[in-house]
């Protein structure tokens, strides 16, 4: 029970420092064998063409191979489409993704995961200030 509540304050606690890079993440999801590391570049965010990258490994460390990877960028006031992309896998369990964040401001990038065994994760990164050119 102790684990969890630490867990948690972690996980709480990137979330709040607003980080956009080296999230790992072992969630409440049913996913907890998978770590999810996700960045954002360039740093810091600007308007225009950005890669989200994301590296999945198992509990051993082992990179997780053969995932499905859907990137979707939303401004965090209504009124903005989404932006799309889905990830390439550039090296195994390594996943790169290019997207336009076409309007500064907050930005959310949510991660939806779909391993080879066809089990989900959900993941989600807070992209504070893009800056404008």
């Amino acid at each position: 029970m102790r684990g969890r509540h630490v867990a948690a304050l972690m996980s709480c606690g990137a979330v709040l420092c607003g980080t956009v890079t080296g999230g790992c993440h072992q969630a409440s999801d049913g996913v907890a064998v998978i770590a999810v590391k996700e960045s954002l570049q360039p740093q810091p965010a600007r308007v225009g063409p950005s890669v989200v990258g994301v590296e999945l490994s198992d509990t051993a460390g082992k990179p997780v191979s053969h995932a499905s990877i859907m990137v979707e960028a939303d401004m965090t006031h209504p009124g903005m489409s989404p932006v799309f992309a889905d990830a390439k896998e550039i090296a195994a369990g390594s996943y790169s993704a290019p997207i336009n964040l076409n309007m500064g401001g907050d930005w959310v990038v949510l991660l939806h995961i779909k391993l080879s065994d066809g089990r989900k994760i959900e993941r989600q990164m807070d992209v504070k200030g893009v800056q404008t050119n």
